[in-house]
């Protein structure tokens, strides 16, 4: 659910920044030279779950009472490559990207789920030289960025607020 969830929310993002449609994918073995570039792969890394039983909410009507609680606070990293054959399009991209990511979103749930862009590193391979020229065969950049997902794991308790009661008559 939340995969399904990060997925929407960084391609919306990737493509409101000029990535064309269709290019967001999951993380590819090695480089293929027969995807296209421009293209953001993503990998999702291990949820981290951390205890917190904080009260949410509480609601009643006339006999029942209802208390929203957060039962875990879950924290999901996740890896956005996004590669290029244009350094200068890579540059102008990663800014657009960071900018139209949200600040967050609800959940199916209802719940709030904080996106945070948490680092970004630039990469191209080394230069392949033969004295001191610089053979150029393809030119590829990309740029690696960690994003983090934060939600919660709610769950409702509910309670009479008035307990069930019988009287006993003793008619002797």
């Amino acid at each position: 659910m939340m995969r399904t969830f990060a997925t929407d929310i960084i391609t919306r993002a990737a493509l409101a920044a000029g990535l064309p449609e269709g290019r967001v994918i999951d993380k590819t073995q090695k480089d293929n030279l027969t995807i296209k570039r421009p293209r953001m792969e993503l990998q999702f890394m291990p949820e981290r779950y951390t205890r917190s039983g904080r009260t949410l909410g509480l609601s009643r009507d006339k006999i029942v009472q209802t208390r929203k609680r957060e039962l875990y606070v879950v924290e999901q990293d996740v890896a956005a490559n996004a590669m290029a054959d244009d350094e200068a399009w890579l540059e102008s991209f990663s800014y657009a990207f960071i900018a139209a990511l949200p600040r967050g979103r609800n959940d199916a749930n209802g719940n709030w789920v904080n996106i945070r862009a948490q680092k970004a590193t630039f990469s191209r391979p080394p230069d392949k030289r033969v004295g001191d020229r610089v053979i150029e065969v393809f030119t590829r950049a990309n740029r690696l960025f960690l994003i983090t997902f934060t939600w919660r794991v709610t769950g409702e308790e509910t309670e009479s607020l008035i307990p069930s009661f019988g009287f006993k008559v003793n008619l002797n």
